[in-house]
C-alpha cells in the first residue's frame, strides 16, 4: 500500500451519502491490492468496499469517499488556530 496524504488508515471520512461516514481500515493479510488499495468500512451501511487514492469506489453501488482539499484543510486549521 502506498502512503499518501489523502487517505490514512484509521481515519474517518465523509461519504457521498449525506450524514454517513466511513473509516479506512487495514486490508486483510495476504490480499493483493491493485488500482483500489484502500479498504473502507461503514458500520451504518454495514458494508466494506475498496477505493483508490481519490476516494473513488471500485464499483458503482458503493459511495464515494469525500476528501478534504489541501486548501480547505489549511483554511480549517487556520480558522481553528484563530478561534483558540
Amino acid at each position: 500500500m502506498h502512503a499518501t496524504d489523502d487517505l490514512k488508515i484509521g481515519k474517518l471520512y465523509r461519504l457521498s451519502f449525506p450524514g454517513i461516514a466511513a473509516r479506512v481500515i487495514e486490508p486483510p493479510a495476504g490480499v493483493q491490492v491493485g488500482k483500489y488499495p484502500y479498504l473502507v468500512e461503514s458500520l451504518i451501511l454495514r458494508s466494506r468496499w475498496w477505493v483508490n487514492e481519490q476516494g473513488e469506489p471500485d464499483n458503482i453501488y458503493s459511495p464515494r469517499v469525500i476528501l478534504m482539499s489541501k486548501e480547505s484543510a489549511q483554511a480549517a486549521s487556520v480558522a481553528g488556530a484563530i478561534q483558540a
